[in-house]
Order: C-alpha cells, then sequence, then structure tokens
C-alpha cells in the first residue's frame, strides 16, 4: 500500500522533527510511516496508511549495528564480552525513550484514540520503538554511513570514556596483561591502611609496577580500592 503525502499541516510537524534530528528527509513519506502507530492504522482501515513496525525491526537492527561499528572503534582494548554489555546498555528502552524524548518524537506520532487516552505519547516501550522506526526510515533515505553520522551525534554522550571504562573496563586485567607484556612481571597490591567502623570501612591499596611506579586507591572494598588504583595506573601508563 502506498502511502499519501501528508497535508500542510502534518507537513509543518514533520519539518519541526526534521530540524530537531538534524537531518532533511529526501522522502518524507519514511519518516510519516516512521511515526504511525498500528493503532492508528487500525482505527483508520479507509486510509492509506501502513503502520512502522516493519521500520522498528529494521531500526533495531541499524542501531545495533551502528552503535556495534562505533564502540569497536572507539574501544580497541575492549572484548566481545564487554563490547556486548555496553551496547545492550545503549540500545535499551530506558536511553532510547529518554532521547526520542528529547526530540519530542511522541507529539509527532500518529496514535489511536484508544491508546492516546491511555497516554501513549508518554509510554517509553511506544517512544523507543519510534526512534527505532525513525532510525530505519534516516537509513532507508540515505544509507549506513549518514545513519552512523547521524547516530554519532545524537547518542554520543552515551559512548563517552569516562562513563564506559569506569563501569565496563576491567582495569585489574588490562593492567596485568599489559604488565606482563611491557615488563616482564605482574603488578602487586598491597594493603595499606584501612579505617572506620566494620560496617563501613575505608581500604587505602598501593599498587606498584616493576617497583618504579606507584598508584593509591581507595574503596570500600579492597577489590574497590584495587580497581582504582589500577585504574590509575593503566591511565598513566597510556599517557606516557
Amino acid at each position: 500500500m502506498e502511502k499519501s503525502l501528508p497535508d500542510k499541516k502534518r507537513r509543518e510537524i514533520l519539518s519541526e522533527l526534521e530540524k530537531r534530528l538534524s537531518y532533511s528527509f529526501r522522502n518524507i513519506i519514511l519518516l510519516e510511516t516512521a511515526l504511525t502507530h498500528r493503532s492508528y492504522v487500525n482505527e483508520n482501515p479507509q486510509l492509506p496508511v501502513i503502520d512502522n513496525e516493519r521500520y522498528e525491526f529494521l531500526g533495531d537492527a541499524v542501531l545495533g549495528a551502528c552503535v556495534s561499528d562505533l564502540l569497536i572503534k572507539k574501544y580497541p582494548d575492549f572484548s566481545e564480552g564487554v563490547l556486548s554489555k555496553v551496547r545492550a546498555a545503549i540500545v535499551n528502552e530506558k536511553p532510547l525513550a529518554e532521547l526520542a524524548c528529547k526530540l519530542e518524537i511522541g507529539n509527532c506520532l500518529l496514535l489511536g484514540k484508544g491508546e492516546e487516552s491511555s497516554g501513549g505519547r508518554l509510554k517509553e516501550s511506544l517512544m523507543a520503538n519510534a526512534l527505532e522506526a525513525v532510525i530505519a526510515a534516516i537509513y532507508l533515505d540515505s544509507g549506513f554511513t549518514k545513519t552512523k553520522s547521524f547516530l554519532k551525534k545524537l547518542i554520543g554522550h552515551l559512548l563517552s570514556d569516562d562513563s564506559i571504562h569506569s563501569q565496563y573496563f576491567d582495569y585489574k586485567t588490562a593492567l596485568q596483561e599489559f604488565c606482563q607484556k611491557k615488563f616482564k612481571t605482574a603488578p602487586v597490591y598491597k594493603i595499606i591502611n584501612s579505617c572506620g567502623p566494620d560496617h563501613a570501612k575505608t581500604f587505602e591499596v598501593q599498587l606498584t609496577v616493576a617497583d618504579k611506579m606507584m598508584q593509591l586507591g581507595y574503596g570500600r572494598s579492597k577489590k574497590e580500592a584495587e580497581k582504582q588504583a589500577a585504574q590509575k595506573a593503566w591511565e598513566e601508563l597510556h599517557h606516557e
């Protein structure tokens, strides 16, 4: 079924969304389809419209491929397992819904009256799916390279070094492998102090690498303190 061109008022709504997306569609019908919910199609069988579910399916795949490409180039030290965890966190429903909310995609959706009355424009799942459909529309309009460029701008803050490294990167293992290769020896961790009551102790760990570098780490557990020291050592060695 061919979808008809949107009317003037609808074009204005789509044009404003294009500005927020920083992307101009060559084929605006693709964007209109991406924003058409199944409930609207079901309640308007007389209209030449199709829903966005196939676009959601495609957008999910395109998003996963783009994020994988960006991550594998940005974090060459990450294992397959870590990359998978980071990707899963980024393409999760909640962050996608938050992005859709910032873009005000909910205000642009075509919903059936039942879905509208039940607060469909605020549902995280519906918003996340709509964003995936929009991603598919951009992909169909311009291809993988431009879609990846669009997503890099859209989710760049989710790929930041600080948040991802601190949450997912195994500094102790990475440091040990690096030191074994460069210095032919493993880093040594030593608890040099602990203070506070048993239920809220703070540990201080000293890290030595090849008898010529030291870092201190602090944490509520030995593991946490060692991780902090390892991160400091890793960053210093790679800065050098």
